[in-house]
C-alpha cells in the first residue's frame, strides 16, 4: 500500500507544489491531477495504479520501495 504521508514528505522536501508533480506527471505520459494527489497524500485513496506509483517515485526520484507503507 501507498504511504501518503511519505509522498507528502518527498514533495515538499523538493519544494514542489501538488499542481508542480501534477503538471510534470502530464510530460510523463501518466496524468495525475492535484486532487488525485492531495486525496493519495491525505490517504483518502489507497491503492493507485502502478502507473501512477511509479510517475510519482520518477517526479520525486525516489525507489518505488519508499513509497509504501512498511
Amino acid at each position: 500500500m501507498i504511504n501518503g504521508n511519505k509522498i507528502r514528505e518527498l514533495r515538499l522536501e523538493k519544494g514542489l507544489t501538488c499542481l508542480d508533480v501534477s503538471n510534470l506527471s502530464k510530460r510523463l505520459d501518466v496524468p495525475i491531477s492535484k486532487t488525485y494527489l492531495e486525496e493519495l497524500e491525505r490517504g483518502a485513496k489507497l491503492n493507485p495504479s502502478f502507473n501512477v506509483i511509479e510517475t510519482i517515485s520518477i517526479i520525486l526520484t525516489v525507489k518505488l520501495d519508499e513509497l509504501r507503507i512498511v
